[in-house]
This record gives C-alpha cells, structure tokens and sequence, in this order.
C-alpha cells in the first residue's frame, strides 16, 4: 500500500471512494430490478447504510448515483502505480503501456467475478432507462479527456499528441468488448481473464505471425468459369 493511503486523510478518501462506489452499485442493482422511478433515495440509503445526508454528499439526483461519476472508474492508487510502472529506460512509447493499461482497468473496475449475476450491466441499464444515455456518454467523454492527459504525462508526450488518445480510443473499446463477453449469456471467466484474452486479440491484428500459413487462397476465378 502507498504511503498516502496509510495517512489519516488517505484512509478517508479510501472510505469516501468505497461508499460513493457502494452508492453507484446498489442504485444500478434498484434500477435494474425496478426502475429509476421505482425506489427512493432512503430505500437505497438503506441498503448502503448511509444517511440521506451523507447520499447527497455525493450526488445531486438518483440519476447522478446510477451513472456515477468518472472519479469512481479510476483507483487512485492503481492509476498511481500506473504513471510509476513506465520504465525508467523507456524511449518513446514504452512498450509496457497497453499492459500497464490493462492492469489500471482490472484494479478499477470492481466486478464481483464470484457473482456475475448480480452484476449490474451498463447496457442494461441504458435500455431500461434510455435518457441515461446522455450522462453515460458525458461520464465517459470527460473520463477518456482524463486518461489522454495521464498518458500523455506518463510517456512523455506534447499535449495533443494523437498517441495518446489512441491509447485511448484502443484501452476503451477492449474494456467494452470483454464487458459485452463478460456479460453473455454462460460466461463463466472473470473479467481480468476476458481482459488479458481481448489484448491477446489485439496484439495479434497489429502483429500478426510471419510464420502463420493462410487457412485458404480466395481464388480470384468466379466459381464455375473454369
């Protein structure tokens, strides 16, 4: 553990960060079973075992509570190990970046992988309650702006620079993929095994194998003029 997380006012944040997460689940878990419309913010008080008071802390609406807020997707302390894990005789991009990447998200997203069901799923939610959307998209916007500046710190780059947005752009749709897998109907693997297959995947479009023969030659004859 940190240094910072061992003093009072990391302890705090700790517990600040496990209550706004608490909040966020069992909002989606109401919405799912119920609708938005269909709990108040004292039966999800409730559950969490927190005051009124202490939701409106946190957020303004329930409908804040069901998207969460950006801060709540990134570990603090992960995205710290994170910024730090670059090594030191890296030149350009390191090649531990997409890694590093993928480790940040399996810190930060906290599946409960003993019960999958009982996770709640973001498309789900959209789906039942589809003006949602907009805010999911804004979270999301303003998280993917945060990350580009972490990346762009952590390697070294001019702001603007279109690696790190790309960085970005590819971490994102990897999370979503092994999400949606994640989520299917039978999966029995653990989102940090779904994780680490999708980058497998990836890495094997941006670097395919020399040695590997094709599986079968298209002919470039149209069937049946031979």
């Amino acid at each position: 553990m940190s240094e910072s997380a061992t003093k009072p006012e990391g302890v705090r944040e700790q517990r600040r960060e496990r209550t706004r997460r608490a909040l966020t689940r069992q909002a989606r878990l109401l919405t799912m079973e119920h609708g938005l419309g269909g709990f108040t913010v004292e039966e999800l008080c409730e559950r969490v075992g927190v005051s009124r008071r202490t939701f409106f802390n946190y957020f303004h609406a329930k409908e804040d509570a069901v998207v969460g807020h950006r801060d709540d997707t990134l570990d603090e302390q992960a995205l710290t190990e994170f910024v730090n894990a670059r090594p030191s005789d890296a030149v350009g991009i390191s090649a531990t970046l997409m890694p590093d990447l993928i480790a940040l998200a399996i810190a930060s997203i906290p599946f409960d992988d003993e019960h999958p069901d009982d996770e709640p799923n973001p498309e789900m939610l959209v789906e039942r309650e589809p003006h949602l959307l907009p805010k999911f998209m804004r979270e999301g916007a303003e998280l993917e702006r945060r990350m580009t500046g972490v990346i762009e710190f952590r390697e070294r780059l001019e702001p603007g620079d279109p690696r790190a947005a790309m960085a970005v752009q590819l971490i994102g749709t990897i999370v979503r993929a092994s999400a949606a897998r994640y989520f299917a109907p039978g999966n029995t693997a653990d989102f940090a095994t779904l994780l680490l297959a999708s980058l497998d995947s990836a890495r094997t479009l941006f670097s395919p194998c020399p040695d590997a023969s094709p599986a079968a030659e298209v002919s470039p004859t149209p069937e049946g003029t031979e």
